[in-house]
This record gives C-alpha cells, structure tokens and sequence, in this order.
C-alpha cells in the first residue's frame, strides 16, 4: 500500500516505496525485461518505429539488452509531427481514451495518445511526486497548472486524487481569486509554474498574507520551465516555502517523469522503473558520462498508446546515481538548463537563458522577473538583460552600482558583454497562464519593454 507523510517535517513517506527504493541491480533486471517488452510491442505496431528497428537487425525484444540500447535507433519531435495524429499509435483507435500535447513550434501541433491504462501510470507518477513533497490524504493541493490540452493540470489533478488528497482546480490566471482561494482554504502544496509562483506570492503579499499571518503553504512542486537555484531561494523568500521541481513532457507521459524530495530537493528523482533515461551528446547523439550535460533521452517501458523509444527531448541536464536522504534510490536528474533549441549564440558564445537568470537573481536588489532581449537591429547580435530593481537598489547610485554589478557577474560567467538594463517595478510582463517568456528579440522599431533605452 502506498506511504504518506508520518507528520513531521522530516520524514516524508513514499508513494510507491518498493519501486522508488529499488536496489540498483533490481531496478536494472526490471528495466532490461521493460525494455525487451517495449521492443516487441513496437514491432507488433509496425511503422516507422519498426522499421527502424529491423533496419538495425532488431526481430524482437530477445534480441535486446541494457546494453544494446545506444546502438537502437532513436525517435524525435518531427516523428510525432510526421504521424500527426494517430500515425505512430501502437494500439487500436478505439483504445485512446485522451489526447494531450502542445502547439508546437511553428504551427505544428504535437498530439500524444493515452490509453487507460496510461492515464492511471501517469496519476501515480504524479502522486509519487506529490508524496516527495510532503503531501498525502489530509493535503489540500492548490492546483494553479492550466488545465486542458497541456498535461500540467490534468496530471497534477489526477494525482493528487490517487493519492488521497485534495484538489483545489483552481488552474492559471485570475490572480484576485487564487489568493481567496488560498486565504480560505489554507492549502498545504502549491502546483504551478515557477514564474506563476512569484506572481501568486507577490499578490499574497499584498493581500497581507504571509507565512504566520495567514498562508499555510509548505510546499511548491512548481515546473513546465526551466528554472535556476537562485530562483528557488526568490520563490522560498517570497512565499516561505520549500520549492521543489518537478519534469514531464507529454510525448513521455506529462509531468510526473522525475520530481525532487522535500528532504533533499537537490535534483529529480527520475521514475526509471518506467522511463529509462539517457543523457546523449546533443551534437554526436553519443551517450555521456554521469555528470555531464546532455540531451535527456527516454525510453517510455510501459506506456501503451504511445510507447517510444530513446525519444530525444532537447532538454539539456545531467545525470546523478546514488542514495538520497529520503530513502529513494531512484536516478537523480539535474534541473533542466535549458531545451537544445532555446540556446542562443551571441557573438560565437553559446548561451542559455537560465545562465544569464542564475547571475541576474543571486544579486539582493533584483527583483524575481526578468526579459532578455536579443538586439539585431543592426545586423549584429547583442544581448540585453532587463531586470526589475527593488527597494534596496532604489537610488540613482545604488542603480549604477547594481547594473555594473551585474554586467561584471555575467562577463565573469559567460565570458560574454552583456548590457543590463535596470527598469521599474512592474515593467517586466508577468505570465498567468501557459509559460514565462524570457527571451524577446528586437529586429526595429519600438523597443520590446518600456524604459529600454535605445
């Protein structure tokens, strides 16, 4: 039976105790037995997913082990665009139950199927990461993930019902009423963005609710972009909570893949016993050691609608095997330090944004909420840092001194100039529902913030 919290703030029980607690030669014999089922199942679909698999002398799944897996061929986004919208079904129409996924980039949707069976994985999934934050049956999850064709409140609310707990469906936007929400129901976990957690906190604050006087958070399981440590201390000041990540993608089963404990949260504990990962060079699609920074790569064991195999999802992190203080021996993943396709090249330096966020949110005068803009207006590329001051840096001085503060801590770290613009208060946009913008390019015109200066 699944464990809940014992009470104390220091020991958390765990959802799914003997697959999260594993032996690490157990975890391997389950995982090699997954694996040879998911390879008989995708050669049983057929399509492209097959093919490859014979192209590379695979008839079935005895025919592989933990060891062959980087030599099988690997599946990728424009799979999922070019089987749009069941093309890449590994069971009967009649089966999907739901249909998940994202816009997109340029248009394209990215649609994935769930079977019954894997809409009930996914709600454990989620439970076990809600469980790594404390939560159980007497927790009240305030739920301000969007709900609908992204899986981050669908997922959330799923499992926090299989935990036991209760749900507050509050989704994202109309801020006024999550704070009465908040007030009234006095919840124990918050779930949604990092960015919507600042927003959420800021408006809490000034609602007069603060840890003490009438907030009764404990935790945040706040993910769906990346984020920094240092945003992790911002939010943790802000709302006088333990901030804990969690990761998921649809293509892979939605949020739920890898969460952090409450006890350690200094990395993702990667639900292996289902989705086998890997971290590839991004380049060479070569594995990487432990410890170095890759492209995530999953193999989906037991998802039915859907499975993939060595699906490469452009999020660069790294891996971290070892025991954690909660007892989970689970794979630990890094935080997420960006997608392949979000890093930007200025001046021959490749950069990523939660690069520039780490440098902007360790300084005391900044507020949490920033924009980077990438200047091309004259055919070369600069990169401007947009950063809201707070009250300790409200004189013109003060001001001066931040900025060259910053310009120097961001020289030091990228070994890139980075122009750092101060702003006021409220400047930067905030997002309420769906992502946080970061980055905004400026090709003419109006500058893309109030107060840049041209």
């Amino acid at each position: 039976m699944p464990t809940t919290r014992s009470g104390t703030d220091s020991e958390f029980g765990m959802f799914e105790p003997e697959a999260e607690s594993m032996p690490a030669e157990g975890m391997a014999e389950l995982q090699a037995r997954r694996l040879r089922g998911l390879v008989d199942r995708l050669l049983a679909a057929g399509g492209v997913q097959a093919g490859r698999l014979r192209a590379a002398g695979v008839t079935g799944g005895g025919d592989v082990s933990l060891a062959d897996l980087p030599g099988l061929p690997v599946t990728t986004k424009q799979d999922l665009w070019d089987g749009y919208p069941f093309g890449l079904l590994a069971v009967p129409r009649e089966d999907v139950v739901a249909v998940h996924g994202s816009s997109g980039t340029g248009g394209r949707p990215t649609l994935v199927s769930y079977s019954r069976a894997d809409i009930a994985l996914w709600s454990r999934m989620c439970a076990r990461a809600l469980a790594a934050a404390g939560a159980g049956p007497g927790s009240i999850v305030h739920n301000a993930y969007g709900y609908g064709l992204f899986t981050g409140g669908l997922g959330i609310h799923q499992g926090a019902i299989e935990l036991g707990a209760t749900v507050v469906p509050a989704s994202g936007g109309m801020t006024a009423r999550q704070v009465t929400l908040i007030a009234d129901l006095r919840p124990d976990i918050l779930t949604c963005t990092p960015s919507y957690a600042i927003r959420i906190g800021e408006a809490l604050a000034e609602a007069g609710l603060t840890q003490g006087h009438g907030l009764s958070l404990r935790a945040g399981v706040l993910g769906a972009e990346p984020w920094t440590q240092e945003m992790r201390v911002k939010i943790a000041d802000l709302l006088g909570i333990r901030a804990l990540d969690i990761y998921g993608l649809s293509e892979v089963i939605g949020p739920g893949v890898a969460a952090e404990c409450y006890q350690a949260a200094d990395g993702l504990h990667v639900n292996e016993d289902h989705f086998l990962v890997e971290v590839l060079d991004p380049v060479t699609g070569e594995p990487v050691p432990d410890g170095t920074p890759g492209e995530l790569t999953f193999s989906t064991l037991t998802k039915e609608a859907m499975p993939l195999l060595r699906y490469r999802t452009g999020d660069i992190a790294a891996l971290r095997r070892g025991d954690c203080a909660c007892g989970r021996t689970l794979v630990k993943m890094t935080k997420v330090a960006g997608r392949r396709d979000d890093m930007l090249v200025i001046r021959g330096v490749n950069v990523y944004p939660s690069e520039v966020e780490r440098v902007l949110l360790a300084e005391t005068g900044v507020a949490p909420d920033y924009l980077l803009v990438v200047d091309e207006r004259d055919g070369q590329r600069e990169l401007i840092a947009c950063c809201e001051r707070t009250g300790a840096a409200a004189t013109a001085g003060a001001e001066a001194d931040l900025r060259a503060a910053l310009e120097r801590g961001l020289r030091e770290a990228l070994g890139l100039r980075v122009r750092v613009q101060v702003v006021e208060p409220g400047t930067v946009p905030r997002t309420e529902v769906g992502k946080a913008v970061r980055v905004r390019r400026w090709t003419g015109g109006e500058p893309p913030i109030p107060g840049l200066a041209v």
